[in-house]
């Protein structure tokens, strides 16, 4: 059977107890390409009592069916940063694990989606998500700019990045690209921040001077409720 295990949006302390409780019977494996993590996986070994080794991308993309094969005779949990679904690379696995006959359990955890009440929109009110790409590839963010501000929807920009290399956009850097393209004026209020640990409502301008922490993300409101209006104001 394979466990995929939600590790969320922290370090290890952030397992659930039932994560905790179902690695202890399993061979364990853990990827950290998806997204930051600030914990540490010797430390995640003491919580679960239990080894765990480190897998990269290609070996649960281009030998997804290699992997999946440790689950045919015995207990695999393999640990995902945030919750094990946000990421898409997951959805294949599970989807090729049911094609094989083996069952699949989901032990879900907080992600960027969860804790984006955080920023203090309203959940409903978010229109279509898009990554602001290294590539400078914008036509996907325009579309989706364009279309939720016309359904007066907020909109929420992922920041690309590339775990296995260290590399993770700025929202600064992110702000130029959007700048250049003409998306975004100076003058217009955004919310950005570290979700957990940083939230500003401001001008582009002025998050430009900031030095935020990475992994983050950038919300362009939508129209706002007067209530949304009141939450903003407090963060600013």
């Amino acid at each position: 059977m394979l466990y995929l295990i939600g590790l969320g949006l922290g370090d290890e302390k952030d397992i659930t107890l039932r994560g905790m409780e179902i690695a202890k019977k399993c061979e364990c494996f853990v990827e950290t390409y998806t997204s930051k993590w600030e914990g540490d996986i010797r430390s995640l070994e003491r919580i679960v009592g239990n080894n765990i080794k480190q897998i990269r991308r290609k070996d649960l993309e281009d030998n997804q069916k290699e992997f999946l094969k440790n689950c045919e005779d015995k207990d695999v949990a393999l640990f995902v940063l945030g919750d094990p679904l946000a990421a898409t690379t997951h959805i294949d696995l599970v989807i090729e694990a049911k094609n094989l006959n083996i069952p699949v359990k989901i032990i879900h955890n907080s992600s960027v989606f969860s804790a984006l009440g955080e920023f203090g929109l309203q959940m409903y009110k978010y229109g279509r998500t898009v990554t602001i790409p290294f590539s400078n590839k914008l036509d996907s963010v325009r579309d989706a700019l364009k279309s939720n501000k016309k359904a007066g929807l907020h909109t929420l920009l992922l920041l690309d990045l590339d775990a296995e290399v260290g590399l993770y956009m700025k929202v600064k850097d992110a702000l130029k690209l959007l700048l250049d393209a003409k998306l975004i004026k100076k003058n217009d209020k955004i919310i950005s921040g570290k979700i957990g640990k940083e939230i500003y409502y401001d001008s582009v301008s002025n998050m430009l001077e900031k030095e935020i922490e990475t992994p983050s993300a950038i919300v362009i409101p939508g129209k706002l409720h007067f209530r949304e209006k009141e939450y903003l104001e407090m963060i600013k």
